[in-house]
């Protein structure tokens, strides 16, 4: 198996991979959050006053955290984003640009989520490598899930 994709990276699909990397850190500062809100209210209901400092707080958590967190990932991810080559083999995975060239072997990567549009090989919980699939046909990313797969990647299919 051998496949190349060449693609300029869109902005689009790396935010979508970079709220699926950052899930686990985006929900638990929603959770806090909203827990902060729900604490001013329950203080302001028992005991009495105002806690708008305590709101405050807990919006700037749920809200703001998480953006801030998949703002600086996906502008992190497009600093290089000149025209990328993909290439996928029996013996791994490799993306090249003008600047770099990186390959990784199947045993480099945790996971295989696929996402509309992309695969997203997972590396780390935050490290992740989203590769567009716009080129491939279905039986190809087939191939590639089960070489996956075969390699003892856990594959999430869409």
């Amino acid at each position: 198996m051998f496949l190349r994709i060449t693609a300029q990276p869109d902005a689009r699909l790396i935010a979508t991979a970079v709220r699926r990397g950052l899930r686990p850190f985006v929900l638990t500062a929603r959770g806090l959050g909203w827990a902060s809100i729900a604490l001013a209210l329950l203080l302001q209901i028992v005991v009495g006053g105002s806690y708008l400092t305590l709101v405050l707080v807990g919006a700037l958590i749920a809200v703001g955290i998480p953006m801030l967190l998949i703002n600086a990932g996906t502008r992190e991810a497009l600093a290089d984003s000149d025209l990328t080559t993909y290439e996928i083999t029996e013996g791994g995975v490799a993306h090249s640009s003008l600047a770099s060239r990186h390959s990784y072997t199947w045993n480099a990567f945790r996971s295989v989520e696929e996402a509309p549009g992309q695969l997203i090989f997972g590396r780390t919980r935050t490290r992740f490598l989203p590769i567009p699939t716009s080129t491939l046909t279905r039986a190809q990313i087939d191939q590639v899930l089960g070489a996956a797969a075969g390699h003892g990647l856990r594959v999430r299919r869409a």
